[in-house]
């Protein structure tokens, strides 16, 4: 759930709640039939899974290639690695430099991204179908034949440092890495993905090389291609480019765990010219292709989402905030549900009090059957707007590989969000959502609040400047 969710969402559930005050609810219809359209896949030789969808509304191709070279494989003393690598693709490959790669893209009036993240690097091509072979040449040139050349590589190092610098001056980037380094430990989800200005300073071009050798493996990754071409076509342009891509055999990747926290652990990141305090409060949850991840969501929504009993509470209610929400971060590990929003510094306490109390709402009592039909129709009803474009459908199915989600996951997910009943939300408020064993971050004027807090566990204060997110006691 993302706490910048679509406004436009947000009115579609406000018009339903509403109308849900009226009058006697009827039953709900049934859902109408929206399927994902039907799809092929292979896996080549070298153990490339690969899709191929048609989709021939317009004459558009995408292709996604999905590595598992995400932050999660950066050695321990490199985080940021996976980020600096995935970044320098662009950069210069086989026989083009940056410039003519970008050239090369504009002129066929596609586009081209690469997205570094936490599991996996993720290309994106989009071009019109008669730049499908430019499409493909350039992705294949960028995975198996990077330069890396030095002088890209200062330049991205001066860029990243000037990014992190300005956001370690950012309440919410320093709420949200505090918590995650809290929450995970010494996991791989646990350091920054973009790294740290002394790790970024460490990191040499025999670094780079030696984690694209290791990690961009085809055994690995995932490829999909949408649009006006048939399968045949699409599987046979995988083959063509992808096919002598050689396998690696990586290693594994252990993303059990992280240990428990062991209490409540409060970390308050302390700047006392601060007016206002960034909060963040929970725990890890349950893996994105676990049976509870559908219950898990659906929880999350009640609890926060745009018209959420946190928005109600803490905005409308209280006064207390712009914006309160619930987030669930999916992972093929562990993932993370934890309350976000800030407020003024002297209505700390009690916007802290008021997110305890919602939880413990949602402990007490049953969600009541209206309430948790119009948050299942909110998340059914968004569904087909995510599976409209091929670049998204593309994502849908690499999806189904980084998380394994199983290969009936999209033609049964609005089902089963639809078959998540009162009893299974209250079962998860119970056992995923605390009050004790919980994160709570709190980045602001310590001086103002810390007495107030300590009564919920143990207190850390770090002052801002002194904050060092290489180190695992944050100092």
């Amino acid at each position: 759930m993302n706490r910048r969710a679509s406004a436009a969402f947000g009115l579609a559930l406000s018009v339903l709640f509403v109308a849900s005050q009226e009058g006697p609810r009827p039953e709900p219809p049934p859902l109408e039939e929206v399927r994902f359209p039907p799809y092929e896949t292979m896996t080549l030789a070298n153990g490339l899974t690969v899709f191929a969808l048609e989709h021939d509304e317009q004459p558009v191709v995408a292709v996604q290639l999905v590595l598992g070279a995400g932050a999660a494989n950066d050695p321990g003393d490199l985080p940021g690695l996976a980020m600096f690598t995935g970044s320098l693709l662009q950069t210069g490959a086989a026989a083009r430099t940056a410039t003519e790669i970008a050239e090369a893209i504009d002129a066929s009036g596609g586009q081209l991204t690469v997205a570094p993240g936490r599991e996996a690097t993720t290309i994106t091509a989009s071009v019109l179908r008669d730049s499908t072979d430019l499409a493909f040449e350039l992705m294949r040139d960028m995975v198996l034949l990077p330069a890396f050349a030095q002088d890209e590589i200062e330049r991205l190092r001066q860029q990243s440092l000037s990014a992190i610098t300005a956001n370690l001056q950012d309440p919410d980037f320093l709420a949200d890495t505090v918590f995650t380094k809290v929450l995970y430990g010494s996991h791989p989800y646990a350091h920054p993905a973009d790294g740290t200005p002394a790790s970024i300073g460490r990191i040499t071009r025999e670094d780079i090389v030696r984690f694209h050798e290791t990690w961009f493996a085809p055994e690995t990754a995932v490829l999909a291609i949408v649009g006006a071409l048939t399968p045949d076509e699409a599987l046979g342009l995988a083959e063509q480019w992808f096919g002598g891509w050689e396998r690696k055999d990586p290693p594994s990747v252990d993303l059990a765990g992280p240990e428990p926290v062991g209490g409540t652990r409060i970390v308050i990141v302390d700047n006392p010219l601060s007016v206002q305090t960034e909060i963040r409060i929970g725990q890890t949850t349950v893996a994105r292709n676990a049976p509870d991840y559908f219950p898990v969501l659906v929880t999350s929504y009640v609890l926060g989402g745009p018209e959420g009993r946190l928005m109600d509470s803490l905005r409308s209610g209280k006064g207390l905030t712009y914006g309160a929400f619930e987030t669930i971060a999916a992972r093929r590990g562990p993932g993370a549900l934890y309350a976000t929003t800030e407020t003024r510094t002297e209505t700390t306490l009690e916007a802290i009090d008021a997110i305890f109390e919602e939880i413990a709402g949602m402990q007490s009592a049953p969600v009541p059957a209206a309430e948790l039909e119009d948050v299942k129709s909110y998340v059914i009803g968004s569904f087909p707007l995510t599976i409209e474009v091929p670049s998204d459908l593309a994502t849908r199915l690499t999806n189904l590989v980084v998380y394994d989600l199983g290969p009936d996951y999209l033609d049964t997910y609005r089902d089963r969000i639809a078959a998540v009943d009162s009893a299974e939300v209250a079962r998860i408020a119970r056992d995923h959502l605390r009050r004790e064993g919980v994160v709570l971050v709190l980045v602001g004027d310590a001086g103002a609040f810390r007495q107030g807090v300590e009564s919920l566990g143990t207190v850390e204060v770090i002052p801002q400047a002194g904050l060092d997110l290489d180190s695992s006691t944050l100092f």
